[in-house]
Order: C-alpha cells, then sequence, then structure tokens
C-alpha cells in the first residue's frame, strides 16, 4: 500500500509540473522573466524602472492559465504528502484538521508599552479615558506550536508580558482570552478555518465584553442586554467561501469555510459619516454588503465574506450618550457595527492606513472623544520590530 501512494503521489507530482509548464507557455507568463531581469538591470544601474518585482509577481500570477486547477492540484497534492508546516513567511501553518494557524516572533513589547502608557496620560490629560482590548490569536497555548510544528510561536506570552505591564501602569484593559476560559468556549470556534479573522458571532460576542468594559472601566451605562443573542436573526451558509489564507494553501488542502450573518431583530436608526464630510441616514442593514455573498464564482476569486461587513463612523439616534474612537484592525469588521448600539457615537481608525501627515492626537482633540478603545489582534504587538510590516506604525499613538 506504501508502495502504491508513493507511486501515485510520483505521477501526481509529475502532472502537476506538466501542467504548470503548459500554464506558463500558453499564458505567456514567461515574458516575466524578461521584466524581471529589466527590472535588475535598471535597479544595477540606480535608476528605478516602471515595475516593482511585487508588479511582475502579480502580473505573473493574474495572467497564469488554469490557475485555479493548479492551485487545486497543489493543494491536493499538499495534503496527500500531510504537509502542514510550509508556507511559513506567509504565516500559514496547517492543522491535522484543516485548521490554519500563524506564529509570531518574540518581542520585548518595550515600544508598546512606552507608546500605550503615554497615549493614556495624552487622553486623561484632555479629559478622556483609554480602554485596551485585547483581541485573541487562534490558540490560546504557544506550547500547541512546537508540538504541531516543530517551531516556536511568541504570541500568548507576548501578550501576557505587554498586558502585565500596560495593566502595572495603571491602564484599563480587556483580556478576551480571560473571558473565553471563564465561559469555557473553544477558541478555534471564534475564527475560521481558512482565515485569519475571526467570525461574526464572534464579533457580537466581542462587542458585548467590550460594552460591559466601557461601564465598568469608562463610566458608562449601557444596556447590556442589546448584545443577547437572542435578539438577533442569525442566516447561514455552509462551504461556502476560502479564506485569505486557503486561498493560497488551495481548497483541496483546507475546505471551504462556513459564514453566518447576524442582524437585529429590533429598529435601528443611523446617520452615517461619508469619508467626503456628507451624511446619510440608514439602519444596521447598511453596515452590511450582501453582494458579498456569492455561491456562484469562483472562490478564488470572489471577494472575503469577512468584509460583507463594513467599518463607518455613526451616530446612533437610539442612543443618547458616549462618544469613542476605535482604533482597531480588520477585526472590527465585525465589532464596531455591534458596539455601535450602545453609544451615541462611534468611529474608528486603522492607523496603518493613515499616511505619516496625519495627527492621531489632533484628530482626537477636535472630535472631542470622551473614549479611545485600542482593540488589537493579538499579533499587532511585536509588528514595530520590523520596519517591513504592514503593521509598522498600529502602535504609534505620538503623532
Amino acid at each position: 500500500m506504501g508502495k502504491e501512494r508513493s507511486v501515485v503521489k510520483g505521477v501526481l507530482a509529475v502532472i502537476f509540473i506538466v501542467l504548470l509548464a503548459a500554464g506558463f507557455i500558453k499564458s505567456g507568463s514567461y515574458q516575466a522573466a524578461g521584466s524581471l531581469f529589466e527590472h535588475l538591470k535598471q535597479k544595477a544601474a540606480g535608476s528605478e524602472g516602471a515595475k516593482t518585482v511585487g508588479g511582475i509577481e502579480a502580473d505573473f500570477n493574474t495572467g497564469l492559465w488554469m490557475k485555479k486547477e493548479l492551485i487545486d492540484l497543489n493543494g491536493y497534492l499538499a495534503k496527500q504528502i500531510n504537509m502542514r508546516g510550509y508556507y511559513g513567511e506567509l504565516g500559514i501553518y496547517i492543522t491535522d484538521s484543516g485548521y490554519i494557524v500563524s506564529r509570531s516572533a518574540k518581542t520585548t513589547t518595550d515600544y508598546e508599552v512606552g507608546q500605550t502608557v503615554a497615549f493614556r496620560d495624552f487622553l486623561e490629560a484632555n479629559g478622556a479615558r483609554l480602554l485596551y482590548v485585547n483581541e485573541p490569536a487562534k490558540y490560546d497555548d504557544d506550547s500547541f506550536f512546537s508540538r504541531s510544528f516543530g517551531v516556536e510561536t511568541y504570541s500568548n506570552r507576548n501578550m501576557d508580558l505587554f498586558l502585565s505591564r500596560i495593566r502595572e501602569a495603571g491602564v484599563c484593559v480587556i483580556d478576551l482570552r480571560d473571558n473565553i476560559r471563564q465561559e469555557g468556549i473553544r477558541i478555534s470556534d471564534l475564527f475560521y478555518r481558512t482565515d485569519h479573522h475571526w467570525t461574526v458571532p464572534a464579533g457580537l460576542w466581542a462587542a458585548g465584553i467590550m460594552a460591559d468594559g466601557l461601564n465598568k472601566y469608562c463610566g458608562y451605562d449601557i444596556d447590556l442586554s442589546v448584545y443577547d443573542r437572542d435578539r438577533y436573526d442569525l442566516r447561514k451558509w455552509t462551504s461556502c467561501w476560502l479564506g485569505e489564507q486557503g486561498r493560497k494553501a488551495g481548497a483541496t488542502r483546507v475546505g471551504l469555510d462556513d459564514f453566518t450573518e447576524i442582524k437585529p431583530k429590533f429598529k435601528t436608526g443611523f446617520t452615517f459619516k461619508n469619508d467626503d464630510g456628507t451624511t446619510r441616514e440608514g439602519t444596521f442593514d447598511d453596515f452590511v454588503n450582501e453582494a458579498v455573498y456569492n455561491t456562484e464564482n469562483n472562490v478564488y476569486e470572489n471577494g472575503s465574506w469577512h468584509y460583507s461587513y463594513n467599518r463607518i463612523n455613526c451616530v446612533n439616534h437610539d442612543v443618547e450618550t458616549g462618544k469613542i474612537l476605535i482604533l482597531g484592525d480588520s477585526y472590527d469588521q465585525v465589532t464596531q457595527c455591534f458596539l455601535s448600539l450602545g453609544v451615541h457615537e462611534a468611529d474608528s481608525l486603522i492607523l496603518r492606513d493613515c499616511d505619516e501627515s496625519f495627527s492621531l492626537r489632533d484628530y482626537i482633540i477636535s472630535n472631542g472623544y470622551d473614549t479611545v478603545i485600542i482593540a488589537y489582534a493579538q499579533f499587532m504587538v511585536g509588528a514595530h520590530d520590523d520596519p517591513s510590516s504592514a503593521n509598522y506604525r498600529m502602535f504609534s499613538f505620538d503623532d
């Protein structure tokens, strides 16, 4: 049996190579080699070419013949040989159940602690409060990684160190890992298998805990019953979409993900603030773009279903008090909308999307927020160690 499996794997590998070579020729992707040589030639001469290496790679990937079939075949081969820790530079490690996880390098947390404490002091000097919320990784025990993949991760140890230091400095903290343990939740149930984001139900769950934190630490009086699950309609799809990480590994390797949409059963009324300074009236439904839920198209080409929920600055006409700013990340696509149901006004920013001319402190003062919530995915801590990281500036609160 083992010999037969080895022969099958060898045949499949040959087929994959043949198809890749055929696609390389048929799609004209070989032209990318010429573009790459031209780019390297210009770079050696000290000039910048019209295309970057990333642009050349994107052109190659876009025009590749039978791209979906090649990804699926690659995923199938990887599954047959039980390849689990690969594309390490992309943060893709796959458990036996086809669940994708990522690792984090060790960090001192010095930069993040210094920035957070100084930011708290700035807010207090200007009559505002700070609440830090830790959004967990897809595992709460770092040793799981070494046991499963033979490599170290420091995600939870980094966060333990960071939170202990800012708590000691008097920063108010919600660590959602505590709630997970107290409620006996299996952490994997909060996340998609093929994507690094958490689910819509997890966003509603987290928003309720954040609202409770606003009551405990920031003097709010939010009616927490607004976050009761039975006050919402749930609409479910099974095996319907493929997450960002799953598209790299292949649907044949990790399968498709389920999705649950959640909307309030009760009436809502909002004024939404457009980016151009205008406003429009709407309801909670305006947070959700249901056109994303397409089950007919190629799962590799469809947009991420996680982004069917939108972060939109808004005024809630059903609540009279509370003006908050959420400094968040893409996890908060599915928390801001629910948290906004408990306060009068809720705005959000992702600092990595702001250019160097943007002044966070001036923005806070000019808008008169009474509370700022930093709600970050756990892996944001340590990103400042790498200047090339997309999240490098996420803790730069002194601008």
